[in-house]
């Protein structure tokens, strides 16, 4: 059932950042929006009558944003209409759009969209790009993504965290490689490069993290994975355990985490052998895990420490 006048303003607002429906024909602006959370990503069904929506300069100062937007025509036409642009997506077609800058939907006849948004950064990809023009979503990996969309948003209720936050970023891999697949980027070794690291960061805390399962992730084979990181400073292998490392010694120094042991916050990090971790540990910082912790923070090997996880998988 649609919801009509100020009701489907106030909720197409709520759901979007105070994206704002006006009239496109006599009729009143009325319509429907599903919404499922999946981590940072959000993904959404919305259906409607004929209508213009519109995201003001006025409102993105207001209100700035750092999400892009991927819309999957399912019925009607849209057109996007960003900058200098306008992107015609006809029912089985996908356009990206970025909500930071003002932009508006036209949607003509009953329509149904399928969108997903996600911070800008998690798509290592060049976007400008990809925002130049539609891409096919009735086949191929747009199909993929497409039906990706929908079911997440069909079995949102069935979904909670952690899990919703893995198909999260099963989305985001499954956009990358739909777009990817049309702007030519995958033969881009930097590309890659900063897509596994992403994918690492955001994994780290995961027991089953491996060359393998980073190279399944990405659909290459463990020798291509590797091929990729010939030249670096450091392998994909030591890349993980040097962020893990990281990752435990920020840990010793956090009081919040005083009354756990060293092998606790060892182990939430996925070293589970003490000795081993112990020889770790000290390679790299010059001193035990537990002399460490005693004595306070030293100079160290100046890295960024990795983002909190998310909670171990059962």
């Amino acid at each position: 059932m649609y919801h009509h006048g100020e009701a489907w303003r106030a909720r197409l607002g709520g759901a979007f950042r105070d994206l704002f429906p006006e009239h496109l024909d006599a009729s009143e602006p009325a319509g429907e929006v599903i919404a499922t959370p999946l981590g940072d990503v959000h993904v959404f069904t919305v259906s409607g009558t004929p209508q213009v929506v519109r995201r003001s300069a006025a409102t993105v100062r207001r209100a700035p944003s750092d999400l892009l937007k991927v819309c999957v025509q399912v019925r009607g036409r849209a057109t996007v209409v960003q900058d200098d642009r306008e992107i015609v997506v006809e029912p089985g077609q996908l356009a990206l759009y970025d909500t930071g800058r003002p932009y508006a939907l036209r949607l003509e006849d009953e329509w149904t969209s399928a969108v997903m948004a996600f911070p800008r950064e998690v798509l290592r990809l060049p976007v400008g790009r990809a925002m130049e023009h539609a891409f096919p979503a009735a086949t191929g990996p747009g199909a993929v993504f497409a039906d990706f969309v929908t079911a997440s948003v069909a079995q949102g209720a069935h979904l909670h965290d952690p899990s919703a936050a893995r198909l999260g970023d099963a989305g985001i891999s499954l956009l990358a490689g739909t777009l990817s697949d049309r702007i030519g980027v995958d033969d881009v070794p930097d590309v890659l490069r900063e897509r596994v690291l992403t994918y690492v960061e955001r994994h780290l805390a995961d027991p089953r993290l491996s060359r393998a399962s980073i190279a399944a992730a990405h659909g290459m084979s463990p020798r291509t994975l590797s091929r990729l990181f010939e030249g670096e400073p450091v392998t994909v292998a030591e890349h993980i355990r040097r962020l893990r490392l990281d990752a435990v010694r920020r840990d010793l120094r956090d009081p919040l985490l005083a009354n756990r042991s060293v092998a606790a916050i060892a182990a939430r990090w996925c070293f589970v052998d003490a000795a081993h971790f112990s020889r770790a540990f000290r390679a790299e910082f010059g001193e035990s895990p537990s002399a460490f912790r005693v004595s306070g923070a030293r100079p160290g090997r100046p890295r960024t420490a990795p983002p909190e996880p998310p909670p171990p998988p059962s």
